[in-house]
C-alpha cells in the first residue's frame, strides 16, 4: 500500500474551546508544510472567531489507492473529516 504524511487539525472557536477538526493527506513533508503555508496565507490578518491549525506531529501512514490517487492529483495535499489513517500519531487526538 501506498504511504503518505499525515497532519491532524484542530479547530479553534472562540468562547467554545478546541475540538478535532479532521487531518490533511500530502504525498511528503515538504507538501505539507506548502499545504499549511498557503492555508494560512488565505487567513486574515486578524484572529477569526473560528478557524483550524494543524495540530500535533505528522506521521507516515499507509492508504489505499484511490486515495493516493487523490493525493498525487491535489497541489499540496487534501483535507479529510473521517477516521485518520494509521496509528494516529504519537501525540493528539484519535476519533
Amino acid at each position: 500500500m501506498p504511504e503518505v504524511t499525515v497532519q491532524k487539525w484542530e479547530e479553534s472557536e472562540r468562547h467554545w474551546g478546541t475540538r478535532p477538526d479532521g487531518y490533511s493527506l500530502h504525498l511528503n513533508d515538504s507538501d505539507r508544510k506548502n499545504f499549511i503555508e498557503e492555508y494560512w496565507k488565505r487567513m486574515p490578518n486578524s484572529t477569526p472567531s473560528e478557524y483550524s491549525r494543524p495540530d500535533g506531529t505528522a506521521y507516515i501512514a499507509s492508504v489505499d489507492g484511490e486515495t493516493y490517487k487523490k493525493v498525487k492529483a491535489s497541489k499540496n495535499g487534501i483535507r479529510c473529516f473521517d477516521r485518520p489513517p494509521g496509528s494516529g500519531g504519537t501525540d493528539g487526538w484519535m476519533y
